[in-house]
């Protein structure tokens, strides 16, 4: 890597090893969340990465604001999947599959936002709900402005655009797992990492149902290797938060490479435990939160399978029917 790029990669991550390292962390961790999306963008082009921190913040704010209603809730999410299905079309559900899981998070998890009065909850005032919109649509835009200059010229393997019937059956399966996935885990799972169910949700559920099988069995195995890993990297490192987020950042560079080069499970190792270890802020990455991430993650990868089995083989049965 010339050392043009080098300097590009630091200033890419400066906001954000900045602000983790300084009292205002968890602002640190809504720049990375906003990062993600616009990141995976670049893949598809560069309007689509200008756009996905601003709409990944906005989805937040919304998902923040219907917090304390499961329905409603629901019902934004299921649409939100619908959304992500039908961009397939495009070849953008890439990026929907990290618009989705962050919105679960602001619905679900709970996000902290650090103001000069403190660290409060971003459902607690207007103004840190907007502050938490403004650092991840802050941390979407700088991506994709330094990203493009630093990927100019390169050839990235992004999602591929499907045809609109497949996105259809796509954005409909979407719709309805994220929606009664989203009602069950703010309505009956008292459990602030049931979101976890959303994000696996969004990441292996596919336009084919054959590349649903091939994400899922990548999905639950490198998710379980991760959150072990996570879980013994806070162990040993649970008094250092400053190098808790180094490393985060270091395996969310690794995460990237894979992305590009490696097959998906080895991706998903190296996220899992980089999302874990922001998202929580370094204070409950346990044993026993970990254990509960991985099994939202295997329940909720059953019932995706289970259900798109059928879809699929309903499906399948029409078409030979009709020919």
């Amino acid at each position: 890597m010339s050392p043009k790029k080098i300097g590009l990669v630091l200033l890419l991550v400066a906001p954000m090893v900045a602000l983790m390292l300084s009292p205002w962390k968890h602002d640190g961790t809504l720049v990375y969340l906003g990062m993600l999306p616009a990141g995976v963008g670049l893949l598809v082009g560069r309007g689509p990465a200008l756009v996905a921190g601003p709409f990944t913040a906005v989805c937040m704010a919304i998902g923040v604001s219907l917090s304390d209603w499961p329905l409603a809730g629901a019902l934004f999410m299921a649409a939100l999947g619908a959304c992500v299905g039908l961009s397939a079309v495009k070849g953008w559900h890439g990026i929907g599959g990290f618009v989705g899981p962050q919105t679960a998070f602001a619905l679900i998890g709970g996000p902290l936002v650090a103001l000069p009065s403190g660290t409060v909850g971003a459902s607690t005032s207007f103004g840190a709900l907007a502050a938490m919109a403004g650092w991840v649509a802050f941390g979407g835009l700088w991506t994709a402005l330094i990203g493009g200059v630093l990927t100019r010229g390169m050839h990235l393997p992004g999602p591929k655009a499907v045809p609109r019937r497949a996105a259809t059956y796509f954005a409909v399966a979407l719709a309805i797992l994220t929606g009664v996935a989203t009602y069950v885990a703010m309505g009956w799972i008292d459990s602030p990492n049931s979101w976890w169910l959303l994000l696996t949700l969004f990441v292996i559920v596919q336009p084919y149902f054959a590349a649903t099988l091939s994400r899922t069995a990548a999905r639950v195995g490198g998710t379980l290797a991760g959150a072990v890993l996570a879980g013994l990297v806070a162990h040993f490192l649970s008094g250092s938060p400053g190098i808790l987020s180094a490393v985060a950042l270091v395996l969310t560079g690794a995460a990237a490479w894979a992305y590009l080069k490696r097959p998906y499970w080895v991706f998903t190792l190296f996220l899992t435990p980089a999302v874990i270890l922001q998202t929580s802020g370094g204070e409950d990455v346990l044993l026993s939160a970990d254990l509960e991430r991985a099994l939202f993650t295997a329940a909720a990868a059953v019932v995706a399978v289970a259900v798109l089995a059928v879809g699929h083989g309903i499906l399948s049965s029409r078409s030979r029917t009709t020919t």
